[in-house]
């Protein structure tokens, strides 16, 4: 019952966040884009209303990378495949959810990961969600793991080895098979 309603908290909350006014980015946000790096870290607060609770999510964006495929990949490079695709109307790829994991060594925490990016005209970003068993959101301001949470993903992303292609293969074959087929005939006359 709690992931479905994470699920539908994140969903409702995305589309939500596409419909409330921001403030409006006219020009290319990235003038340069970073390989194993980032020029920017974003943190875009989340409200929603379900059955009159009120929810409140944060949503990491490390802004002006090379691949909005960071996040994902460096997931899946130390924890295996993700549990969960969640796909939403508006995004052309699915967010990727991963469940009960211990991030960090000397902490016995569970964490949920949701890894999703962007790439646009006017910005790209690979992004985290994060939370723990109860579904509390752990990037918020007053929250003990925010900045731990943070440093961790800056570094999985600035230590991202490209050579490991896994990620790709295993991502394609599920998500879209079809381009899956044509990458691969692809592949054989490089």
């Amino acid at each position: 019952m709690l992931k479905i309603k994470l699920y539908i908290v994140l969903a409702l909350s995305l589309i939500l966040n596409s419909c409330t006014s921001s403030k409006k980015v006219t020009e290319k946000r990235c003038a340069s884009i970073v390989k194993n790096d980032f020029q920017n870290i974003i943190e875009e607060k989340f409200e929603t209303i379900i059955n009159q609770d009120t929810l409140f999510f944060t949503e990491v964006k490390f802004e002006c990378v090379k691949n909005s495929f960071y996040t994902k990949k460096v997931m899946y490079d130390k924890f295996g495949k993700w549990d969960q695709e969640i796909y939403l109307k508006e995004n052309s790829h699915p967010i990727l959810l991963w469940n009960n994991l211990k991030l960090f060594p000397d902490d016995s925490t569970k964490f949920s990961v949701l890894a999703n990016g962007l790439e646009s005209s006017k910005t790209i970003y690979a992004s985290i969600l994060v939370f723990d068993k109860q579904n509390r959101d752990l990037l918020t301001e007053d929250n003990k793991y925010k900045t731990k949470l943070i440093t961790y993903f800056s570094e999985m992303i600035r230590n991202n080895n490209a050579k490991k292609r896994g990620f790709y293969d295993i991502y394609w074959k599920t998500v879209d098979p079809e381009r899956w087929e044509r990458n691969k005939q692809y592949l054989k006359y490089r």
